[in-house]
């Protein structure tokens, strides 16, 4: 096994999409990267208008992809996904539910709406929401009774398009997902002793050869910057953190890959006792194929760091 503490450094992931992980130099972050963006079905009105959602957003999602430079989800992968997960969003979508969305897609943007009649006008309303700092932007059209719905849906979706990109620094804004599970790990163990943690999850990426393991990187250096000490081997642990993760390429549009990884993983303490046993799913996009499988591990990594934590602190406090 390679040693952990080769893996304890920062991690050098370009800029690309949601949830992207970078240490990039100044003349690579001026060259801004498109959002990447979901489109959820839009939520039905009243008065015959019953599936007229689902086609706005399958038309939408083809106006968006003529329109804006946004990397765009694909709609059967949505799908796929958002019903692993029990999850079927359409209308109005919550803060929380487009975080979810955003984790598990690599969607850093949703677009959802709705469409409902007054009268005889058929109006179609639509919601840019941003995945990380819920910051929402708007846009509508209408069409009359009985015409086709595509003139509307085109006048929307030029809006939209109009939406992502002028409005990608405030929709992407906010903090990185790394300074956030930082500062969460690091405020679980303000009043907890910490010690030795042990970290060994071997990882593959479909189509490619992997150098070294992303997750368990982040899942190690995110740890040591909370306090513990990384070791080598696990009978010299107080926290073995055991697991194996996998990413696999999906979609390809133009030079851009998008990557979605599984980490599995399971929790003890230095008896053998199973604290956790859990699994991570997150999407990345990049420029490379290999790079963007490398951030979605790197993602999944550090989005268990807290569940680790969690899991400490919890039995922790059951001893006393």
């Amino acid at each position: 096994m390679i040693a952990i503490h080769r893996f304890l450094r920062p991690a050098a992931m370009s800029i690309a999409a949601a949830f992207v992980l970078p240490v990039t130099s100044s003349a690579e972050e001026e060259v801004a990267q498109p959002l990447s963006a979901a489109v959820l079905d839009f939520a039905d009105g009243n008065n015959g208008l019953d599936g007229v959602g689902a086609s706005v957003a399958a038309l939408l999602q083809v106006q968006l992809t003529v329109h804006s430079e946004a990397i765009l989800v694909e709609r059967a992968e949505l799908n796929e996904i958002l019903g692993e997960q029990e999850l079927t969003l359409s209308g109005a979508v919550t803060p929380a539910q487009a975080a979810k969305v955003g984790q598990l897609t690599g969607a850093e943007v949703l677009v959802s709406g709705r469409v409902f009649a007054v009268q005889d006008r058929i109006h179609v309303v639509a919601k840019v929401i941003s995945a990380s700092t819920s910051r929402v932007f708007g846009a509508t059209a209408a069409y009359d009774r009985g015409k086709p719905v595509e003139g509307a849906v085109e006048k929307l979706g030029a809006d939209v398009a109009k939406i992502l990109n002028e409005k990608a620094a405030d929709l992407r804004g906010g903090a990185s997902i790394e300074e956030r599970t930082l500062a969460e790990v690091k405020k679980m163990f303000i009043d907890q002793n910490t010690g030795k943690v042990y970290v060994h999850i071997p990882e593959t990426i479909i189509q490619a050869i992997v150098p070294d393991p992303a997750a368990q990187t982040e899942i190690g250096r995110t740890l040591e910057a909370a306090g513990w000490e990384v070791v080598e081997a696990e009978a010299d642990a107080d926290l073995v953190v055991r697991g194996e993760a996998f990413a696999e390429t999906g979609v390809r549009r133009g030079n851009l890959w998008f990557t979605r990884a599984r980490l599995e993983f399971t929790v003890k303490d230095a008896k053998g006792k199973v604290l956790k046993t859990d699994r991570i799913v997150a999407g990345n996009v990049d420029l490379t194929q290999a790079v963007s499988a490398k951030g979605a591990l790197q993602k999944t990594g550090l989005l268990a760091t807290p569940v680790i934590g969690k899991a400490w602190t919890t039995a922790s406090d059951e001893k006393e």
